[in-house]
């Protein structure tokens, strides 16, 4: 294809999976399958990956990344002990950052652009992407979440992400670094309730059927039934990336087992798109 998001995954993010020697046994095996994916990811040589982080937080205004480099030392303010300081050097991509600020102020909400070159990621995008791509091949654009969004909105904004990517002639991985039930407990082996087990199962047979539209139109109801990550905005943000494409079959995948981290529900899912 030309541009447009081409892929779209979820991928965990717990601070306790950033450094390999201090995963828990328990976790191995999703980090594991974030090795995976990334490198089912890297073989298809997208252009780019936006990476919507839980982490990465706005209040009111969407950002729209125009730095040419994000160079830093990743530090997560709620788990210093597991994350100090680990550097990271990725390209970014300032056209398509312009492109996605215009989209996006398109549909009439407020977007601003981000081109510090201090600003250090968090460690729902650093997680996931060092995992993923350890060589920096691909460009990485950030974009956060917004509080201010519902899922309506969050899920218009993932539509302009891929308009934003056709314009650009971008084949785009479009990654939801974020958990699936995210009722959390101490206990970093806790599992979630069995009735939450059972609704992320359902939710996640729906992804990996390819059945965006029928994932969506249940969307919000399930997820305050298993109490979603920032409400489920980056699921959100992702189906509505993946409607954009128009596509009516996906080639979709689970790297790794479904996996507790203090009761949130994780998994590896990829969907690439196919025409």
């Amino acid at each position: 294809m030309s541009g447009g998001i081409c892929r779209g995954v979820v991928v965990p993010h717990a601070p306790r999976l950033g450094l390999p020697e201090l995963v828990p046994d328990f976790a191995k095996d999703l980090v594991a399958g974030i090795h995976e994916m990334g490198a089912v990811v890297r073989a298809d040589k997208p252009d780019v990956m936006i990476v919507n982080s839980m982490h990465y937080i706005s209040t009111f205004n969407w950002h729209a990344s125009t730095v040419a480099e994000h160079k830093g030392y990743c530090v997560s303010m709620e788990a210093p002990d597991m994350i100090a300081g680990e550097p990271y050097a990725y390209r970014g991509d300032p056209e398509l950052g312009a492109v996605i600020g215009d989209e996006i102020e398109g549909l009439g909400l407020p977007c601003i652009e981000a081109a510090s070159e201090h600003y250090s990621w968090d460690y729902g995008t650093w997680v996931p992407v060092h995992y993923m791509d350890p060589d920096a091949e691909i460009p990485i654009v950030p974009i956060p979440v917004v509080l201010a969004a519902d899922l309506d909105e969050t899920y218009a904004v993932g539509q302009a992400l891929h308009r934003a990517c056709v314009r650009t002639g971008r084949r785009a991985v479009l990654a939801a670094s974020t958990s699936f039930t995210h009722k959390l407990v101490r206990g970093p082996a806790e599992w979630p309730s069995e009735e939450r087990l059972r609704a992320d199962r359902a939710f996640i047979a729906l992804l990996l059927a390819g059945r965006i539209d029928e994932a969506w139109e249940g969307f919000a109801d399930y997820t305050k039934f298993v109490i979603g990550e920032m409400g489920g905005r980056g699921l959100a943000l992702l189906l509505g990336g993946l409607a954009a494409t128009g596509a009516e079959r996906f080639e979709t995948a689970q790297f790794g087992p479904y996996g507790q981290s203090s009761a949130s529900g994780n998994a590896n899912l990829s969907l690439a798109v196919v025409h």
